[in-house]
C-alpha cells in the first residue's frame, strides 16, 4: 500500500530522524512512502535559507512553495500562510453558476405573476 506524506519542517535533524522513525514503523506494517508525491514546505524566519535533503529511502523529497494538502494551499513563508485564492474562485464559480440558473426561474416566475 502506498501512502502521500506531507509535512511542515521543524529542524532538518530532528525531520530526519523522525523519517527513519516512521519509515521502520510503515515497513512492519508492510507499508511504504510514495515519495514521488511527497513534498516539504519550509515555515519559519530562515525558509528561504538552504538546508540538507530529505531523503526517504535513498530518494530526495522534494521541497517546495505551495502545496495543496485537504484542498488547503499551505505557502513556503515566515508565518504560516494558507492562499485562499482557490478558495473564492471556487466559491464564486459555484455561486455564479446557481445565480445564472436562478435567475433564469426568477424571471419566468415573475413574468407569470405579471400576465395574471
Amino acid at each position: 500500500m502506498l501512502m502521500t506524506f506531507y509535512f511542515c519542517l521543524v529542524s532538518c535533524a530532528i525531520c530526519n530522524l523522525w523519517l527513519i522513525f516512521c519509515c521502520n514503523e510503515f515497513d512492519k506494517l508492510d507499508m511504504c512512502l510514495n515519495v514521488k508525491k511527497s513534498q516539504v514546505v519550509r515555515i519559519g524566519r530562515s525558509y528561504r535559507k538552504e538546508v540538507s535533503s530529505i531523503v526517504i529511502n535513498g530518494k530526495p523529497v522534494h521541497f517546495v512553495e505551495e502545496l495543496k494538502y485537504l484542498g488547503w494551499h499551505i505557502m513556503s513563508a515566515d508565518r504560516f500562510k494558507v492562499d485562499l485564492h482557490h478558495v473564492r474562485v471556487r466559491f464564486f464559480q459555484s455561486f455564479n453558476a446557481l445565480y445564472a440558473k436562478s435567475s433564469d426561474w426568477t424571471c419566468i416566475a415573475t413574468s407569470c405573476e405579471c400576465l395574471l
